[in-house]
């Protein structure tokens, strides 16, 4: 039987170099095409907004916004199958084309490992729901689901740097993903969910990496280790502008997942001054705007121009 691995983490925890990793090993694709970044297809997460569920299940009890409607959320799962499928015929119901479709990447791809990882997955327990009753319903695939954990300080401070998104708000959505983890994992089988964390891919490649592999059923390729990288640990603690001091719910969450306090310390007495938070919040609200410009409008126009063609 053919086997889909699906990636779940929050975002800035390895998923990237986890997917060019495991991607290199000669009997694991991924898909070619995606109208997203790092070749994430946002399948379910596409789907619970093209199927309406319940706004309760999103992330802060809002229906996910960044794709600006049902009907483009159907554009980018039409545009997702079309880029990896040209001769796939677009079924007409929203449901057949979540589920049909989705069987439609994995035949394509599982060859004989198919690899999916979308980190925005894992902050909605709406896009959790529609994965979990495709996992229950197919006979076609071993489904082998992981859980990529990082350190939430290491965490925070890349989402700092990368997003400018101010970490002492940010940390709550590490929170409340890792909520949702391990909500999951109690309702998958043992066979069908493994606990990965970024530090031990990093810190004993092989070993780890042995682990996965054995975990999904092939053999380990050395070739893998050449993707891995580590990320510097003195940066952050020499950051003067990074002191966020993690809440104790944030801590206890880390703790559930092998983390000690005295890897979760962030000793600085120094507070980002007003002039700072000011800069953070107003590049943060930059950033936003651009980001929905370019997913809600224009990269929907484009798609449903290409779709036409």
């Amino acid at each position: 039987m053919k086997t889909v691995v699906i990636l779940l983490s929050d975002k800035r925890s390895g998923s990237t170099m986890f997917q060019d990793a495991l991607c290199t090993h000669p009997k694991v694709q991924t898909v070619e095409y995606s109208p997203h970044t790092y070749l994430e297809t946002h399948h379910w997460l596409k789907a619970a907004v093209l199927l309406s569920v319940h706004p309760s299940l999103f992330s802060n009890g809002k229906t996910y916004k960044n794709y600006g409607s049902r009907k483009n959320a159907r554009i980018y799962l039409e545009s997702e199958l079309k880029g990896n499928l040209p001769d796939y015929e677009i079924p007409k119901d929203d449901k057949q084309l979540v589920f049909e479709g989705w069987e439609a990447l994995c035949d394509r791809f599982a060859q004989p490992v198919f690899f999916e990882k979308s980190p925005q997955h894992l902050a909605h327990w709406a896009a959790i729901s529609l994965l979990l009753e495709w996992v229950q319903q197919t006979k076609k695939y071993k489904v082998k689901i992981i859980g990529l954990v990082r350190n939430p300080l290491a965490v925070q401070y890349s989402a700092f740097n990368l997003f400018r998104t101010l970490p002492h708000q940010r940390q709550y959505g590490w929170f409340n993903i890792h909520k949702n983890l391990l909500a999951l994992k109690s309702l998958l089988r043992e066979e069908q969910f493994k606990l990965i964390r970024y530090e031990d891919i990093v810190d004993d490649s092989e070993t780890t990496l042995k682990l996965i592999c054995d975990y999904i059923g092939i053999e380990y390729d050395f070739s893998m280790t050449l993707k891995i990288h580590g990320n510097s640990k003195t940066k952050l603690k020499n950051d003067p502008y990074f002191t966020l001091i993690l809440d104790p719910a944030v801590t206890q969450m880390a703790n559930k997942f092998g983390y000690a306090d005295k890897f979760l310390e962030n000793n600085k007495t120094k507070k980002l001054s007003k002039w700072n938070l000011f800069f953070w919040n107003v590049n943060t609200i930059l950033l936003k705007s651009k980001n929905k410009l370019i997913n809600r409008l224009i990269m929907p126009i484009l798609f449903r121009f290409k779709l036409k063609k």
